[in-house]
């Protein structure tokens, strides 16, 4: 309860609503459900974090069709993500999610029915500000995460 309370604060303190309504329709995908492949552990980082990869994977894709994205903490506010393609087992690690992103806004958002992803890589704004805080919003595309534009993260409107 405390932990929700915290990231709700949190949401009306930078004026990032829960739930925001990106574009995620503008770039629509067909989810496929099936059977997930076996990983393919090539590098370091997918065999020091397989566990985590094939737990995520236990609920099928839950970004751009047949892709599921995976996570785990990098230290406080921290998060490091993946994106395995289910039907291969390929496990790609975009290095705009897979260094570490400041959770200090909001995790990266996705869906399953699109493409978009949204990042916003920000330390905690009420002890550093919003000062170049970005929120930048990615394709998933030919294996890799294309930018499609970035925007600063701003404080709210007064009286809102």
């Amino acid at each position: 309860m405390k932990l929700w309370i915290a990231v709700l604060s949190l949401a009306c303190i930078t004026g990032v609503a829960i739930g925001q309504p990106w574009p995620f329709q503008e770039y629509p995908t067909k989810v496929v459900h099936g059977k997930a492949a076996k990983i393919s552990p090539e590098t370091g980082l997918v065999r020091q974090h397989i566990t985590v990869i094939r737990k995520a994977m236990e609920n099928g894709p839950n970004f751009a069709g047949h892709y599921t994205v995976a996570e785990w903490g990098c230290g406080t506010a921290c998060g490091v993500y993946v994106i395995i393609d289910d039907l291969t087992g390929k496990v790609y690690a975009p290095p705009e999610i897979a260094r570490g992103v400041d959770l200090g806004v909001a995790s990266p958002e996705f869906r399953p029915d699109s493409t978009l992803m949204v990042v916003a890589n920000c330390p905690a704004p009420q002890v550093y500000g919003l000062k170049g805080c970005e929120r930048a919003f990615y394709q998933w595309k030919d294996s890799r995460l294309l930018l499609l534009k970035k925007e600063p993260v701003k404080a709210p409107e007064a009286g809102r």
